[in-house]
């Protein structure tokens, strides 16, 4: 995998903010920590080990103060990497893959780097370095991009909030229901001229729509099961009625669709939860239909929601047990 390609990819799909010109700079100061490692394979040169690591710790910085202007909301310009960095700590702002990724380099690169002077470093060490700094910030992107699709979102939907409620019957239907007409009424306000470029933008558009629309409804993104457990769903929608797990996919054919109800009704066993959803999104939007699938072992159902076709369009939702 070719980590400066994917990190400059992730950057490019951020819309331009406050934040670009410092994930630019990460970008820049990774790329030359790889050509400090080149240097020193190519001439022998130990000194440009150590100044490959000297560059990653110039992107891991510019990293959490972008993080902290994004994720934090607040300025970074007044304060020092240690405050910045305590503060994203202290208060769980990282999602735990950012937040492994961020104590790694801290403890095995940043920290000795910093605090001894005389230390000097390997080709190896240069490279895990660099390799860990590339990890962090591409998952750091992540959660960023997803924060920045969650403020447009919110924002664009509150604009027009009025309108789009008058589609969504709050009062008539229960929790399943309900989150099926939200996902239904977000593909209609997709538009090819602005699609949501990646998974995680996606994720964010979501919930920034549901928290705007439906205030009431508790809507958590890359949802952790079970803490002993490694698996997580891309939303869990609750109220005091109950739960729904949505299972999100980007493309529509039927292996994907098999293998998301598969999913799903692995997640509803581990968890108990009986009810799902499998939101097939389509960025150019327009109308979905519905088919029902049956989970008999508990008691559950699933919802599968795609894009009609041009015969389905005009005819009724369709459910399969």
């Amino acid at each position: 995998m070719d980590l400066v390609a994917t990190l400059r990819s992730k950057i490019e799909t951020l819309p331009d903010g406050d934040y670009s010109d410092g994930l630019r700079a990460v970008l820049r100061h990774i790329e030359t920590a790889f050509s400090h490692l080149s240097r020193g394979r190519e001439q022998n040169d130990d000194t440009a080990f150590t100044d490959s690591i000297y560059r990653t710790n110039q992107a891991f910085e510019g990293s959490i103060k972008e993080a902290y202007r994004v994720l934090a909301d607040r300025d970074p310009e007044k304060k020092s990497p240690y405050d910045i960095e305590n503060y994203l700590e202290e208060n769980n702002v990282f999602r735990q893959r950012v937040l492994s990724q961020f104590t790694n380099y801290r403890t095995e690169w940043r920290n000795p780097s910093t605090h001894d002077y005389k230390l000097d470093f390997d080709e190896s060490e240069a490279f895990l370095a660099i390799v860990s700094v590339s990890a962090f910030a591409c998952v750091l992107i992540d959660q960023i991009s997803e924060r920045v699709a969650y403020l447009h979102s919110k924002k664009e939907t509150e604009r027009k909030k009025k309108e789009l409620q008058t589609h969504i019957h709050t009062s008539q239907e229960g929790l399943m229901e309900l989150t099926t007409e939200i996902l239904k009424e977000f593909s209609k306000q997709q538009s090819p001229d602005s699609p949501v470029q990646t998974e995680m933008q996606l994720l964010g558009a979501l919930v920034g729509f549901f928290s705007s629309l439906v205030p009431s409804l508790q809507v958590i993104a890359d949802y952790k099961l079970n803490p002993e457990k490694s698996e997580r769903v891309d939303l869990l929608v609750s109220d005091k009625t109950g739960k729904v797990i949505v299972e999100i996919k980007r493309s529509f054919s039927r292996s994907i669709t098999a293998e998301g109800i598969r999913r799903l009704e692995h997640y509803m066993l581990l968890s108990g939860i009986k009810q799902g959803i499998l939101f097939i999104y389509t960025p150019s939007g327009g109308e979905l239909t519905c088919e029902e699938h049956l989970v008999p072992g508990i008691g559950g159902r699933i919802i599968v929601i795609r894009l009609a076709t041009t015969t389905e369009r005009d005819a009724p939702d369709r459910h399969d047990s």
